[in-house]
């Protein structure tokens, strides 16, 4: 028996349009426009720093050990150099126009070759062009080749990047505790214009490293008092040189360093010799023995106007 299946129209178009149904359905998550991703932001350009650092130089401690050495030596020493200093105009009567100081009362003086227009004191950083002592008024002038403010010069403005995404903050470390140092960043004894105030306190190393006579290699430190004797001491000068020239101390007394305590050690420096001189600083002799400590030779000059005179 054959089995006949008949379809009317209505039939037909009804299965036609389910078909074409799930035909949409199926394309549908395909053919849908997906959100498209999020383009990656641009590189940000490299930050520059916001002001380039001025550049350091001797400072006026430096400056003044430097002269304590001598005409020439000072001004092979300073000259070309680049210095560092805070410039006030010098209220010092009887002075000639366009000198400027440092610290009020020392003989000391700048003249600026050139000046920046309005310039009349600051921090400034330039080269010296020159150096002269007047010995008759026993003035030191150093002659700087410009005078200007010295500000840190401003760099390329820096372009912001786009924010990135916050992640969860790291729990921060605890900081390190900083190093014990004198007010301002200041060596122990001195304060931040290399002036010693203290001179019991002062360290080895603090000042600057010289060579003197029959090349003995010492240390002179802080900045001399107006008129200081100190000025005529050479590191290496024996103790009857230095008598002769500074005059007698104030106080003095002899101790034993470290190194008299080391087995088989027979240098010069197991015993030294400390005079102290009111209103001018210390001197320090090494070798010798504690029964003749004027055997010993200057190793360390220590400038301090505010010395009491006692140990």
């Amino acid at each position: 028996m054959t089995l006949r299946i008949s379809f009317t129209g209505a039939a037909i178009a009804a299965a036609v349009t389910v078909l074409l149904a799930g035909c949409a359905a199926q394309r549908a998550p395909s053919e849908s426009a997906a959100p498209a991703a999020p383009a990656p932001a641009p590189a940000a350009p490299a930050a520059n720093d916001a002001a380039r650092k001025i550049p350091a130089g001797m400072t006026y401690g430096e400056i003044t050990q430097t002269l304590s050495e001598g005409t020439a030596k000072a001004r092979k020493a300073l000259v070309g150099k680049t210095v560092a200093l805070n410039l006030s105009k010098s209220s010092t009567k009887g002075l000639p126009a366009g000198l400027y100081e440092v610290q009020a009362d020392d003989d000391t003086y700048f003249r600026c070759k050139t000046s920046a227009a309005g310039f009349k004191g600051g921090e400034v950083t330039a080269k010296v062009s020159n150096y002269t002592f007047t010995q008759k008024t026993n003035r030191s002038v150093v002659e700087l080749d410009r005078c200007a403010v010295a500000v840190a010069e401003a760099s390329a403005p820096v372009v912001a990047a786009a924010p990135a995404p916050a992640a969860a903050p790291a729990p921060a470390a605890a900081p390190a505790p900083a190093p014990a140092t004198a007010k301002g960043g200041a060596k122990p004894g001195m304060d931040s214009q290399g002036n010693v105030i203290d001179s019991t306190k002062v360290e080895s190393g603090s000042g600057r490293t010289v060579k003197g006579m029959n090349d003995y290699e010492g240390e002179i430190t802080g900045n001399p008092a107006k008129n200081s004797k100190f000025t005529q001491l050479q590191i290496g000068m024996s103790w009857k040189q230095v008598v002769d020239l500074a005059g007698e101390p104030t106080d003095s007394g002899a101790y034993m360093t470290g190194k008299a305590w080391i087995p088989f050690y027979f240098g010069g420096d197991r015993h030294r010799l400390e005079m102290t001189y009111k209103g001018q600083g210390r001197l320090i002799f090494a070798g010798g023995s504690l029964g003749n400590v004027s055997g010993g030779n200057l190793i360390w000059i220590i400038h301090n106007p505010n010395e009491t005179g006692y140990r």
